[in-house]
């Protein structure tokens, strides 16, 4: 077969010093290759790009461009600087590679690993084919290191740096001084490796011998569980049963659960299990399948190591549906018991409380849980009645009344703040009268307090006991880094308990958002910047990440892209009207100095469409210049409760009215100041 041949942007990577780091620590250094092929499988996926060969310790990859290969290299190096570190150093060219069974070649190939070679940990180093293609972009800077002679290469080549905030720049005389040793290392470099794969060689037949011990897995997931009935009014079982053996790991300390919204982003993905690990950041994978019939349940689970593929431990249940609650606590013990975890007798109390005995109160409960996640306002009508239905059937159903406050609380219906939140208390403190420790109903009210009562006290003491219930709990993680952020000057802080409560739901579109939000707020803009664009181009139909996508684009004045995020926005959405046609783009056009478009956009969306949010109203009116009016809108934001105005204490919009005495007025009833 002859050869495939094209022309690419191509992209190697290395961990500097695998090898000492398995000597020194085996452990850190499964967590580290974890993580890095995680993270490399996400970010090549999302910028177009391709694995075309894997190392273990490194990797070969080929993009269509020269700006989506040096971006994916960008993206990785910022979420590689978080804990634990890849200490890893990347090298790209362009030009032309050859694939012939499986084999990878080329002159272009050849390049690129060569100047990767001269790269160190947390740097980017590329040729003068990439640079002459991404000089025009102003977001990527870079600075030569010089003019270099590779083996087998005809010409000079010369390397650049990208020198964006966080990388490290090689120092030239240092990277001469590689290329001298080179001849030398060589000879090292094939005694080292031989020694390495024996030292791993060993490592892996021991394992073979004495299987992992338990403090090996740390970080586990669980997938939609599979419906095995012909019936698909039962599809909910599937998500259902997944859901509640989460909640039932999650309470074991010990144990890193990632969150459900990641989890069931692969229903129905055709992918290896390790492909699943590897991108939800897991050492391990629960997976199974339900299947109901009539009065009698199946169902088939499985604890898989996700490095080996070894199957950890399995069962099959065979029982009455009214046993279900049961076999969800046995499941979660046999998962300890797998992982040589030893429970606290704690965690064993917690492990046996089911929320209720009532089975189809369960079953209700289970079904509004369904509903609630597909977050549409008629989705949350039907979770309204199942959540009240279990009600009707158990009185004391603490969760059943949590459900009922988020959808109040998060105003999914579409009502009026000041009528949508006084339910949502109702209910939240039904939970808690019948739970004081069930962590959704505390992250709930926490958030409640926040945003409609203003009482930033309440809130901390609230998300603090809700991550102590629940220490897996993203969403308090989350909330509690915002409220850190936005309200109590804590920048580090806030940004370190958002990440945590990321890297429990690592694929949440949401938490993303939420890290990059906060990142604006904190007038990080690079980093904004890249973590808005990967969340962007992770949920392109979300309307949130573009709104705060397109205002980062704004503050780094790249206002074509910004014109086009709001613009390609799919119709017949009163929230995308609402919120980002209108105010943002009249923001915008105020932002390139077009003030009498801005003014014209303003004017028709509020005509249009006049109950929209009076903060997004007010971000347009100080861009414009019209300050009191500006003041006047978020007036209205703090009358109606706009849930915007949390972050008025740090958005990086609303600092030209800062100083104006009706504005610190505001932040003092909302006791900012």
């Amino acid at each position: 077969m002859e050869p495939s041949r094209r022309l690419a942007a191509i992209l190697f990577t290395d961990i500097v010093g695998s090898t000492a780091i398995m000597q020194k620590d085996e452990h850190t250094a499964l967590l580290i290759n974890k993580r890095y092929v995680a993270i490399l499988n996400h970010f090549v996926a999302c910028h177009g790009g391709e694995i075309l060969n894997d190392f273990g310790d490194g990797s070969l990859c080929s993009f269509g461009s020269a700006t989506q290969a040096i971006q994916c290299a960008l993206e990785m190096q910022q979420e590689f600087r978080a804990e634990p570190k890849v200490p890893l150093r990347i090298g790209l060219h362009v030009g032309e590679i050859f694939i012939e069974d499986g084999k990878v070649f080329g002159d272009g190939v050849n390049i690129a690993s060569r100047v990767q070679s001269l790269a160190v940990a947390n740097s980017i180093l590329f040729s003068s084919e990439i640079c002459s293609k991404i000089k025009n972009q102003p977001e990527f800077k870079s600075v030569s290191i010089g003019k270099f002679e590779f083996k087998n290469v005809d010409e000079p080549v010369e390397v650049f740096a990208l020198a964006n905030e966080g990388l490290l720049i090689p120092d030239r005389k240092k990277v001469e001084g590689k290329l001298k040793e080179k001849k030398g290392y060589q000879k090292r470099y094939l005694i080292i490796f031989a020694a390495a794969v024996l030292l791993i060689s060993g490592l892996l037949l021991f394992r073979s011998f004495t299987g992992k011990t338990g403090n090996t897995i740390k970080s586990i997931a669980v997938l939609p569980f599979l419906n095995g009935s012909n019936d698909k009014d039962n599809e909910y079982l599937g998500d259902g049963i997944a859901q509640e053996i989460i909640s039932q790991i999650s309470k074991i300390n010990a144990l890193e659960v990632i969150g459900w919204a990641s989890s069931v982003s692969f229903k129905n993905i055709n992918e290896s299990l390790k492909e699943k690990a590897d991108a939800l950041g897991a050492q391990a994978i629960v997976s199974g399948s339900i299947q109901k019939e009539g009065d009698k349940v199946l169902i088939r689970v499985e604890l898989t190591d996700a490095d080996t593929g070894k199957r950890l431990w399995g069962e099959e249940y065979n029982r009455q549906w009214g046993d279900i609650l049961n076999i969800q606590t046995e499941v979660a013990q046999k998962i300890a018991d797998a992982l040589n975890e030893r429970l606290t007798p704690k965690e064993k109390t917690d492990l046996s409380k089911h929320g209720t005995e009532n089975i189809e109160a369960y079953k209700y409960y289970r079904k509004g849980r369904w509903f609630w996640d597909k977050r549409t306002s008629k989705d949350q009508d039907s979770a309204e009645a199942y959540y009240k239905n279990a009600l009707n059937l158990d009185p004391d159903y603490a969760l059943a009344y949590s459900g009922l406050a988020d959808i109040y609380a998060m105003n999914m219906k579409g009502l009026n703040q000041m009528d949508a939140i006084p339910i949502a208390k109702q209910y939240v403190a039904k939970a808690l009268a019948l739970d004081s420790n069930l962590s959704e109903a505390l992250a709930t009210s926490g958030l409640i307090n926040c945003y409609f009562d203003y009482n930033w006290h309440n809130a901390k003491t609230l998300f603090e006991k809700a991550i102590r219930a629940n220490p897996n709990y993203s969403f308090a993680h989350v909330l509690y880094g915002n409220l850190l952020q936005w309200n109590y000057d804590s920048t580090d802080a806030g940004l370190n308990e958002v990440k945590k409560g990321l890297s429990l739901d690592p694929l949440s579109t949401t938490f993303n958002w939420a890290l990059g939000r906060n990142y604006f707020d904190a007038r990080k803009y690079d980093s904004a910047y890249l973590q808005l664009k990967k969340t962007y181009i992770m949920d392109p139909g979300n309307y949130i990440p573009r709104g705060t996508y397109s205002s980062v684009l704004v503050q780094r004045k790249n206002f074509a892209e910004a014109l086009n995020v709001l613009s390609e926005l799919p119709s017949g959405s009163i929230n995308l009207e609402l919120d980002l046609k209108g105010p943002c783009i009249s923001y915008l056009y105020a932002a390139m100095g077009d003030k009498v478009r801005a003014k014209s956009e303003l004017e028709k969306s509020l005509k249009d469409f006049p109950n929209q949010s009076p903060y997004n109203v007010a971000r347009a009116l100080i861009a414009i210049g019209d300050f009191d009016k500006a003041i006047d809108y978020l007036e209205r934001a703090y009358q109606s409760r706009d849930i915007r105005m949390w972050h008025i204490k740090v958005d990086p919009t609303l600092d030209p009215i800062r100083n104006e005495p009706r504005f610190r007025a505001i932040l003092t009833k909302m006791h900012l100041e």
